[in-house]
């Protein structure tokens, strides 16, 4: 849920990447902004930087007020804070380094629900007579004349009836993973691998499933105080009845917050770079707006935990990878999963920075500024110091954020006006056209750049 921008330079980069000059940052500010409204609220007890480059409809972009923080983030901060951490505006494009207190989350402030999609965008349209949701449905396949795309089969999910539709043009907009897929499915992909797997090619498409970059995070946790209320707590019928029956009356209390506040990215020195023994030639390459890692925490065990634990969970993530992953098909029929190949860590920088994060959070989560909140450590337990033992509860607990990008890239597989290369009327809008990783949460970008794409499609088709 939370709302970052991160570094500029990541912008402009997709514009050289793209040729899209409505990339830059200076551009494509204005879509970051009318994607969305800022609320903040008047009695936060915390400093932050916030700024101004908002619009006034769609995703719901809050700050938590005073009731909301989660009593651990004061802790949190001030450890970070005193171990050379700044208060910045992550919003602002001055920079992708420093501390964000207090939000920003899509969290609508009147009655503290998730601001997405649906409620942001779609139910503006569920009063057109040109819009029409198909429920349990999904798209198997998109047909095509030559290579021209002329519309798609779905199945009802519910019934297993295969339907068609037909169109002057198709939109494919099913996330990172799904819609490389569907292009393979389609006949859009590697010749080689379409043919391997008896799927008439309708055009030579090598990158479609390549690229693929997520931000990946090694997690610790931690035994909090029991005044922090984590998602523990939860199973305990009779304090969960409480709680939702506050926030159902006032839309206040523990189920009113995202369960963590705050959170730091970091880049490494050049001096530390260096000390870590391997190639680092691409992360010190980057532009110097841009941090190696971000540390966050949330109050939830994202590991099997003991029943009379309150677990914490605070985790490092790598978010500039340099190497990337892949999709592929496993087989011709749409039932059967993809093959995913995530390469996560799969350079010898990544690792190295991965594991420098690793023990950063572990370090800080155990000094001194965190003892009034952490009772004891959970995994990988005070016990793991040395380097081969923390690797080794490194590869044990990683996970992922799910912010996929990359897969239908732009400048790759996609054009100038986001459609398929070798193709016509079909195009591919969400985060598998965006060919790099910003530097912190996905969903900002994603709104942004969907909002330029509009643009572009209304100009062209309308």
């Amino acid at each position: 849920m939370i709302y970052c921008r991160g570094a500029s330079s990541v912008f402009d980069e997709w514009a050289e990447l793209s040729g899209l000059d409505g990339l830059r940052w200076e551009n494509l500010v204005h879509d970051f902004a009318k994607s969305t409204n800022l609320f903040v609220p008047p009695d936060r007890n915390y400093e932050q930087i916030i700024g101004t480059d908002f619009g006034n409809d769609h995703v719901n972009v809050s700050y938590e007020s005073t009731q909301q923080r989660v009593p651990i983030d004061d802790s949190f901060v001030n450890t970070w804070v005193a171990n050379g951490a700044q208060d910045v505006d992550l919003e602002s494009g001055k920079t992708g380094i420093g501390m964000m207190v207090g939000g920003g989350y899509s969290i609508n402030p009147v009655n503290a629900t998730r601001s997405y999609a649906l409620p942001a965008y779609g139910f503006q349209l569920a009063g057109r007579p040109n819009v029409e949701l198909a429920h349990d449905s999904r798209v198997i396949k998109i047909n095509f004349e030559g290579t021209k795309a002329v519309g798609v089969n779905y199945v009802d999910l519910s019934t297993n009836e295969v339907h068609t539709i037909k169109s002057k043009e198709t939109i494919v907009s099913a996330g990172a993973v799904n819609s490389p897929r569907l292009l393979l499915l389609s006949g859009v992909g590697p010749k080689d691998h379409l043919e391997e797997l008896g799927i008439p090619v309708v055009a030579d498409s090598p990158e479609v499933g390549l690229n693929f970059f997520d931000h990946h995070y090694t997690v610790m946790m931690f035994n909090a105080t029991p005044d922090i209320v984590t998602t523990k707590q939860l199973d305990d019928p009779a304090l969960f009845a409480s709680y939702l029956a506050e926030y159902q009356a006032n839309a206040t209390g523990p189920l009113s917050s995202p369960g963590a506040s705050s959170f730091f990215a970091e880049r490494l020195s050049d001096k530390v770079l260096d000390s870590l023994g391997v190639n680092v030639t691409f992360p010190k390459s980057l532009p110097k707006d841009r941090p190696h890692l971000l540390y966050e925490y949330a109050s939830a065990g994202m590991l099997p935990t003991p029943n009379n634990s309150n677990p914490v969970t605070a985790f490092a993530a790598l978010i500039q990878p340099e190497a990337s992953g892949s999709v592929r098909l496993n087989t011709s029929d749409w039932r059967d999963e993809p093959l995913l190949d995530t390469n996560y860590f799969g350079s010898e920088s990544d690792m190295a920075i991965a594991l420098y994060g690793y023990k950063r959070i572990l370090s800080m989560m155990r000094s001194d500024t965190m003892q009034s909140v952490n009772v004891n450590e959970l995994y990988p337990g005070s016990n793991v110091t040395s380097d081969a033992d923390i690797k080794a509860a490194l590869q044990k607990a990683a996970l992922s954020f799910h912010h996929v990008v990359g897969t239908c890239s732009l400048g790759k597989v996609l054009d100038q006006s986001f459609r398929v290369k070798g193709t016509q009327n079909l195009r591919v809008v969400d985060s598998s056209a965006i060919p790099r990783l910003p530097t912190c949460h996905l969903q900002a970008s994603v709104y942004a750049i969907s909002e330029f794409a509009a643009r572009i499609l209304k100009e062209e088709l309308y």
